[in-house]
């Protein structure tokens, strides 16, 4: 271990400060010389063991982006009988033509894009790791990942609405589906619309109690996409095909807020349209205001059942009112009048099963957890492409896929015998030689003609694990 070392007791002081780093970075110098001299030898393996159709041309060096930071790998260049050109190093680490990133750094910088800004992402990473990516760099790995996902998402959606088949799923069996579904507007650029919604779509079985009045959702699934109601709702219902058996599903609820679009989601389940409550308290306290009595009226009327008459009580209200307060009735009659069907507690048809369930709801906050705190209100805009693809990395971090699908991805088939056990053998080699080297390093200084200063003997505690 070499460094300067301190003359006065400031400077020591100084140095012990950021002691963790400097180790951290000597730590990390001594991963990468193994971590580059176990591929090269690595590549020397695949070499000797290549099919015999493919040609040495070159020995190429190339930056990998590691969990270790970048690190400057020479491996071979082949070639086949056709002309076309390989690095079998490259696709035995899962690498593509123009993007040598490790599996682990794109897993984490997937997960961070996810979560932040792309150039916020790169600020944190930078700053708490040895990973060192341009936001550039962050939303290529994005689209990567996230267009053949996408266009195998297409293609399953265009067979299933020309032909109408659907893939074998699990064929769950439930005994009630919850399906919500609302709309969130974010602002784009480079688009010939300045707004686009984003439709976002949640199906669940039921509520679990996890605290005093607070519950969450059993086996939820989500579903978003920029589109519009039709091709939504088609895909919607292919995910949930790929859980559950539909057709045996006795009594499924579509819940929102009475657009046109998810109460048509109602034919495509098989299901019956629910207007939330949220939307219904919402109208209801912009029409009538201070009026605590017609308001309480009407939403009893609603609860019971008795739609009818909740909106014979607003039409009469709507005849009483003047001026404004008149049309702001009249606009929450015409939407009552619009979501006559869902007005009534889904519940009461149920009986006494119906006394232990909840009312739908839950699409509001996940539509923000799911969207609106990554995608909105940070002054961002998008273009419908981007908007897709972050999407499409968000969703599969939430179902736990996305380790799996980068496996998928990375995985190119190396078109060798892959020599296991002389990799395994070289593995071991470097990393325990070189740790072992490592451990015994010496520091001179502790033994040297300055033994006796304060500042050496400081230092000779710390090596010898004593407590100052």
């Amino acid at each position: 271990m070499e460094f300067s070392l301190p003359c006065s007791a400031a400077e020591l002081k100084a140095f012990l400060k950021r002691l963790d780093t400097f180790l951290l970075e000597k730590a990390l110098g001594w991963a990468k010389k193994i971590y580059k001299a176990i591929l090269e030898q690595v590549d020397e393996l695949l070499a000797k063991e290549r099919s015999k159709e493919l040609s040495i041309e070159h020995l190429r060096a190339v930056w990998y982006q590691s969990c270790l930071g970048p690190v400057r790998v020479r491996r071979r260049q082949y070639r086949n009988r056709v002309g076309k050109y390989r690095y079998l190093l490259d696709e035995l680490m899962g690498m593509g033509k123009h993007c040598h990133v490790t599996s682990a750094v794109q897993e984490l910088v997937l997960e961070m894009a996810a979560a932040m800004p792309y150039r916020r992402s790169a600020e944190v990473l930078r700053k708490t790791s040895a990973i060192d990516l341009a936001h550039q760099t962050i939303w290529r790995l994005v689209g990567r990942a996230a267009d053949p996902y996408l266009e195998k998402a297409e293609r399953e959606l265009q067979w299933f609405l020309e032909t109408g088949e659907i893939p074998e799923g699990e064929s769950k069996r439930a005994a009630r589906l919850l399906v919500e579904a609302d709309g969130v507007m974010l602002s784009l650029q480079r688009e010939k619309e300045s707004k686009a919604e984003i439709k976002v779509g949640i199906a669940y079985e039921g509520w679990e109690k996890v605290g005093k009045d607070r519950y969450k959702t059993v086996n939820k699934m989500a579903y978003a996409d920029v589109t519009d109601g039709d091709f939504f709702w088609a895909g919607m219902s292919l995910k949930l095909q790929g859980r559950y058996d539909l057709s045996r599903i006795s009594d499924t609820v579509v819940g929102g807020d009475g657009a046109a679009w998810v109460k048509e989601g109602a034919s495509y389940v098989n299901g019956r349209f629910q207007l939330d409550r949220y939307h219904l308290n919402r109208e209801l306290c912009a029409a009538l205001g201070h009026d605590g009595e017609t308001y309480r009226k009407v939403w009893q009327a609603c609860e019971s059942g008795k739609t009818e008459l909740g909106l014979q009580i607003m039409f009469e209200a709507m005849r009483k009112a003047k001026g404004k307060q008149a049309q702001r009735i009249a606009r929450a009659c015409h939407y009552l009048e619009e979501n006559r069907s869902g007005l009534g507690d889904y519940r009461l048809t149920l009986g006494e099963e119906g006394k232990g369930l909840r009312r739908t709801g839950a699409i509001e906050g996940n539509v923000d957890k799911l969207v609106v705190r990554r995608m909105k209100n940070q002054g961002m805009s998008w273009t419908v492409r981007g908007i897709r693809r972050l999407l499409c990395v968000r969703f599969l971090i939430l179902e736990g896929r996305l380790k799996e699908w980068l496996s998928q991805q990375n995985d190119r088939g190396l078109w060798i015998n892959i020599p296991r056990k002389k990799i395994r053998r070289v593995v071991n080699q470097f990393s325990m030689q070189e740790s072992d080297a490592w451990l015994k390093a010496g520091m001179p200084v502790l033994y040297g003609p300055h033994a006796s200063r304060p500042w050496v003997k400081v230092l000779k505690d710390l090596a010898q694990g004593v407590s100052l």
